[in-house]
């Protein structure tokens, strides 16, 4: 993950209103998304990076948006949308 967390901006490492957690679903998020925008991820992708469930990174991906990170929709069960801002 150091090499991740070196593409992802400072700000969110920082941040101590983000779980640990979400810090690294986000920095999977980042770096499988390189310079596009928006990406498709499931939960099964993050389940091989971060022990998780699908309402887990449902609660993760809800922080980060509150937190104006990334806009995330739930196209079907377990499959997102991410939008980074």
């Amino acid at each position: 993950m150091i090499k991740d967390q070196l593409r992802v901006p400072q700000s969110i490492w920082k941040d101590k209103s983000i779980p640990k957690e979400a810090k690294y679903i986000y920095s999977y998020i980042y770096s499988k998304g390189y310079d596009r925008y928006f990406t498709d991820i499931n939960v099964g992708e993050i389940q091989q990076t971060v022990r998780i469930t699908n309402k887990g990174l449902r609660k993760s991906l809800d922080k980060l948006e509150q937190a104006k990170y990334l806009v995330y929709q739930e196209y079907s069960n377990g499959m997102y949308t991410v939008t980074l801002n």
